[in-house]
């Protein structure tokens, strides 16, 4: 085994070779061998810091699947009135089920303008803001070698994402309404149609 230390120094020699020459330099023996998988080892700060990232990139795809699905919708609630409200109309008029069913449409067309308009969130965090905000942060940590200043970054993504989670819930929400909108129209232009 090789001491985190020891390893560390290896890398960095290795690194040096390495940039010096632009070619991988040899492993000349075990002890290099550990060098790459030690140096190659996140910290605990680096795996906070990268888990808050990924979480807020995990919401970003939630609200961009939820956008998408609700184009989906839309263009099904647009084939729906177009095929079956069409055919109720022209076979037996506006009425009854039949108002029920525009009323499906109007609302669920309402909804899927809410969802595809803007809603505010936040997915990525303003560099020169985060640089000044850390900077001193980490120079003062950098004689120690800690990593605290990232963990404050991750921290800032996890801050980030709470303030979007409630409006990514409410999307989701909307969502399972406007899919019932649709469905509803469905079945109240097949009611008017009998």
């Amino acid at each position: 085994m090789c001491s985190l230390t020891a390893a560390r120094v290896r890398f960095g020699r290795q690194l040096r070779i390495e940039r010096a020459s632009g070619l991988p330099a040899p492993l000349d023996d075990a002890a290099s061998v550990c060098v790459h998988i030690v140096a190659r080892m996140l910290r605990l700060e680096e795996i906070v810091y990268q888990a808050g990232r990924d979480a807020l990139a995990d919401q970003d795809a939630v609200v961009t699947g939820i956008r998408q699905r609700t184009g989906t919708l839309l263009a099904a609630h647009a084939l729906v009135a177009s095929f079956l409200g069409a055919t109720t109309v022209k076979a037996k008029g506006l009425h009854g089920w039949g108002w029920f069913a525009v009323a499906a449409l109007v609302v669920g067309l309402g909804l899927a303008a809410v969802l595809l308009s803007n809603w505010k969130l936040r997915f990525a965090i303003d560099a020169p803001e985060l640089y000044d905000e850390l900077y001193k942060a980490a120079a003062d940590e950098a004689v120690d070698e800690t990593l605290g200043w990232l963990v404050s970054a991750a921290y800032g993504y996890q801050r980030l994402r709470a303030s979007n989670a409630g409006r990514v819930r409410w999307m989701g929400r909307l969502l399972t309404v406007l899919g019932v909108l649709m469905v509803l129209q469905t079945l109240f232009w097949l009611a008017a149609l009998r």
